[in-house]
């Protein structure tokens, strides 16, 4: 009987290539194949390009393709065929890096597909490789702390429902607030009402060639939130 082979989540880090740890660039110059996220209508991963420096030469890639839908049943399916594509290379002994943007246990698809692997192939090798996230990069650009002393610090999903938006909000003192794209007008509302702007930066795309930085939303707001943007709220003096 062949022995399973092991499964890598590799976190690529937010952007810029030379932010992947060492422990994942050394598992990608090892793994016999490299699965990587793309949205269903094509095959551009951006986590593939951001690891692409580090692959080792004549790799196997494989796109796994996921729908941007809210269905249930669409979205289970997805998940369910792509874990089980990765669950035949594991039974054939062969070991496997799945990449994703930041870090894998940090609104990362690979932590959506972990328990439809597990389901599948119960008994799998699996070894999670934590990456950068786009907060502490955020931090770093500003040279500014996520927090000190006593402080508290939150992360803050964009698409989080108006009253865990709230509660988080008004509680913490320094907050992270991801995926602000998603419903980006109450965000910008919410952040107004509470006079936070002045203490909030944006930061777009951040380690690519386009980044951007908007400090102080009260005087220098110049983008919308995107889809690779960030919010850094320090309500704290710096």
């Amino acid at each position: 009987m062949t022995d399973l082979g092991t499964f890598y989540g590799l976190g690529v880090g937010p952007g810029d290539p030379d932010l992947l740890t060492i422990k994942a660039a050394k598992v990608l110059n090892n793994v016999d194949i490299v699965f990587t996220a793309s949205a269903s209508k094509n095959d551009y991963s951006l986590a593939l390009e951001i690891a692409s420096p580090h692959l080792k030469e004549g790799v196997k890639i494989e796109v796994l393709p996921f729908p941007m839908v809210a269905d249930e049943k669409t979205l289970d399916r997805a998940w369910q065929d792509n874990a089980d594509q990765v669950a035949q290379v594991l039974k054939n002994g062969l070991s496997a890096a799945f990449l994703t943007l930041g870090d894998c246990m940090t609104y990362s698809t690979y932590a959506y597909i972990l328990p439809y692997l597990l389901k599948a192939l119960p008994e799998a090798k699996i070894v999670s490789i934590p990456g950068i996230t786009s907060y502490q990069l955020a931090a770093a650009r500003l040279n500014r702390p996520l927090c000190l002393n006593s402080e508290s610090f939150a992360v803050l999903s964009g698409s989080a429902d108006d009253e865990n938006f709230n509660t988080i909000l008004d509680k913490s003192d320094n907050l992270a607030i991801m995926k602000s794209y998603k419903g980006k007008e109450k965000v910008i509302a919410k952040l107004k009402e509470k006079n936070l702007l002045a203490k909030t930066a944006l930061l777009s795309q951040l380690g690519l060639p386009n980044e951007s930085i908007s400090d102080g939303l009260d005087k220098d707001y110049k983008d919308d939130p995107t889809y690779f943007s960030i919010l850094l709220v320090n309500k704290r003096p710096r």
